[in-house]
């Protein structure tokens, strides 16, 4: 077992460094393409055939037309590869997440506008006259964590979304919008989906009820919760 784990760390020591010296080589091929001006020319490269002028000293010409053919992939190359393959999501699973969060998304904004005009109906009828135009009580929503790394692995079925609210979240808000959900989902989509108030994890969790089956996790949080310094 020890010679393995020494046979692997070479090999993505040996990896590393071919890595390395490779976008060295990128990098320079790219400045030398670019910084080929001699001293007082154009900036933009000499009207000239380009390749004649501002070659520097000792640097070999550059070959003109397209760029060289990148070498082929190592036994390390492939190797990588292929492990990237096997922890890397089905495009089954991603089209699946894409779909949830997006019809997700799209949910929450009606909600929000839901909510935006039962509270100005409600301001119309009370007499109350402070603020004619309230702000939006949900702002918007936001993707975090690996789903908003794009760092998602093969077998990952839960993802989170954050609600920012205008003022500090509570029981009574969470479960308004709980029960709203559900409402705006079946406006924009025929599927099915499972939504559970969750008090305890002060959260909504969003599942689908069709294969493969995915879960969003949408809690909530405000601008006004940030700690001042």
């Amino acid at each position: 077992r020890r010679e393995e784990e020494e046979r692997w760390r070479m090999e993505m020591r040996r990896y590393e460094e071919d890595m390395y010296w490779r976008r060295m080589e990128e990098e320079q091929h790219h400045w030398d393409d670019r910084r080929r001006v001699p001293d007082g020319g154009y900036p933009h490269g000499p009207p000239g055939p380009p390749g004649l002028l501002g070659v520097r000293p000792g640097m070999p010409p550059q070959p003109q037309g397209p760029a060289p053919l990148r070498r082929p992939d190592s036994s390390d190359d492939r190797y990588v590869m292929t492990k990237h393959a096997t922890i890397y999501p089905t495009e089954e699973e991603l089209q699946a997440v894409q779909k949830i969060v997006s019809l997700t998304e799209r949910a929450l904004k009606l909600v929000s506008d839901s909510m935006a005009d039962q509270d100005k109906s409600k301001n119309k009828e009370s007499d109350d006259k402070k603020d004619p135009t309230k702000e939006r009580a949900l702002k918007g929503v936001l993707r975090v964590g690996v789903l908003a790394k794009g760092l998602l692995l093969r077998g990952d079925r839960n993802v989170s979304l954050v609600l920012l609210c205008a003022e500090k979240p509570t029981r009574a808000l969470l479960s308004r919008i709980a029960e709203n959900l559900p409402k705006q989902l079946a406006v924009i989509s025929p599927e099915k989906f499972e939504v559970i108030c969750s008090l305890q994890e002060a959260a909504i969790v969003l599942n689908s009820c069709a294969e493969p089956k995915m879960q969003v996790t949408i809690t909530l949080t405000s601008p006004v919760m940030r700690e001042e310094n």
